[in-house]
Parts: C-alpha cells; structure tokens; sequence
C-alpha cells in the first residue's frame, strides 16, 4: 500500500507587483501551476492514499482564484483515482481563528475527500487494514498521539511544528503553529508519520517526514534555499512512501519560476556612480540572466547619502 504526503500549497499566496496577461498576480499564478503539476505527478503513481497535511491556502479568506483552482485540482484527483483515499487537514493557515467564520476546506468533502479541520479524528478503513489519526492544527495543549490497536497500517497526518526540530529561521517568521515534543510524536509506534508546516522537505524519524512546500511561499525563502543547498535537496516537491516496505521517494517538482541569491556587495567606501557599476556587474554575473527569474542581491554598508543617490 503506497500513500503519497504533500503539504504547504499556500494557494493564494501573492508576492511582488508583476502580472500574468489576465491580470492575476505572476506569484499567485505560479504556486496554482506548481500544484496543477504535483497533481499530475500524483495521478501517474496512482497511490493508495493522498494526504495533504495543512496549509492548503495562504489565508484563512482565500480569494475566489485560489478556491476555484483548489476544487478543480481535487476533482481531478479524486475523478482518476476513484478508489484512492484523500485526507486533508487544516493547518495554522487555513484555521479560522473565530468559529463562526468556518473553514474553506470543508467544501471539498463533496468531492469526497475527507476534511479534519476542527479537532483531531481518528478515520477508520477496515477493508485495507488502515487507520488514519488526522491532527489539525488545534489551539490549547496537543492532543494524545496514540495509535488505533489491532490494525496493521497506523497513519499520523498531523500540521504543527515538532519542537526542537526545525531552525530558527524557520519558527521566527510564520504563524505560530501547535507544537509537539518529539517523544510525545512517538513515531516508532505509528507505520508513517506525515508532518506539515515545516517548507522544506526533512526527515525527522526513519519513518516521519515534512514533506515541504511546493513553491517558495514562505517569509524567508531565502533561508529554505541555504537549508535545500546544505541537505542536499533539488528543490521543492512531495513524498511518496510504501507502507508495506517502510520505502520512502522524494520526487521534486520542477520550480514555476528560479530563485537566485546573488552573491552579496560590500559598498563601503563607494560613491554611488561605482556602486551602480558594481551592481550591474553583479546582475550581469547572473548565470542566464535574470530574466523571469526571481532575483536578490544584497547590498551593506551604505551610507544613507549614497543610497539617496
């Protein structure tokens, strides 16, 4: 039995100035291509189970694009794969944070996917052997992680950040997210551990995974690029793991649009007409050019009459 784990859509996400021809923004349009893409990729492996673990929009209040999109790539999901079980459960972006506002997710349950997005629950498949324990992300104390007995295949799809694991880059620039002690995870008790919230892809257990993000969605792209680089990771993509043989596969996704950290510039001691010809210097250095491309180069030490020039 295979199940492939993805998470952090952040569909809706906007970033930037920049437009597509029919007006959408170039960054909203790009994360929606990113996961028409993983949703193709899915479809080819024709897996078991399909979990998506949080953060399926960028904000609790979606616009009507993202939402739109959303169900049309679900409905595509669950039309080729009919028998396919599909799990998604809310993460700190996608919970409201009033009860009366509801949650967006819901709406995809008449598709037939299988929505946790209020508190945890525990879904039952008896004719594959298989119990799901879905963790949104909740608010007060994390709930009691706990396997269903007498069942070959455990599954924990749960949104928050396992503490200690994650860097300092990553937990000083999101939305606080549920925090789960790791021993309170309990991993070797569970066949898979499906993890969310996290944007880079990372091993936590032999047998417990973030999966990571789809696009770069979050406030420190940056950061994920230098983690990506020291782990060895091609990028952004999704997991597929074989629950009968405890496999695990990374399959990336080709990136909607490149990222480039241009080496930085030291200025002191620059006026500004040499600081113009060192930036473009810099720009000119970019491998291909800088072309749709999304590209930082940072500049220090300059004082603030040469910036105003």
């Amino acid at each position: 039995m295979r199940l492939v784990h993805i998470s952090d859509l952040h569909l809706g996400f906007r970033q930037y100035h920049r437009l597509t021809q029919s007006g959408i923004n170039q960054r909203e349009a790009d994360v929606a291509n990113a996961f028409r893409a993983a949703i193709d990729r899915i479809i080819a492996l024709e897996p078991d189970i399909v979990l998506l673990a949080g953060d399926i929009f960028h904000s609790v209040r979606p616009m009507n694009p993202a939402i739109i999109h959303a169900f049309n790539q679900l409905a595509r999901l669950t039309r080729a794969l009919p028998e396919a079980i599909v799990v998604v459960v809310a993460g700190n972006h996608d919970r409201p944070r009033a009860t009366e506002t509801g949650c967006i997710l819901r709406l995809f349950t008449v598709l037939g996917v299988q929505v946790v997005d209020a508190e945890p629950r525990r879904l039952a498949f008896p004719e594959r052997d298989l119990a799901i324990l879905a963790v949104p992300d909740v608010v007060g104390d994390y709930p009691a992680l706990m396997p269903e007995s007498g069942v070959r295949h455990n599954v924990l799809l749960l949104h928050g950040e396992v503490e200690g694991m994650l860097p300092p880059s990553a937990t000083r620039v999101d939305r606080a997210a549920m925090e789960i002690p790791l021993d309170a995870l309990g991993a070797p008790r569970w066949s898979y551990v499906a993890l969310g919230h996290y944007h880079v892809h990372r091993q936590i257990a032999p047998n417990a995974y973030y999966s990571g993000s789809i696009d770069y969605t979050s406030a420190n792209p940056w950061g994920e690029l230098v983690e990506e680089r020291q782990a060895g990771l091609p990028g952004k993509g999704f997991i597929e793991y074989d629950l009968e043989h405890g496999v695990h596969k990374f399959h990336p996704l080709d990136a909607p649009r490149r990222l480039v950290d241009l080496p930085a510039l030291a200025a002191r001691g620059m006026s500004a007409a040499e600081l113009d010809v060192a930036i473009r210097d810099a720009v000119d250095c970019c491998d291909g050019g800088i072309d749709e491309k999304i590209v930082r180069l940072v500049v220090r030490d300059v004082p603030r009459h040469i910036a105003r020039e």
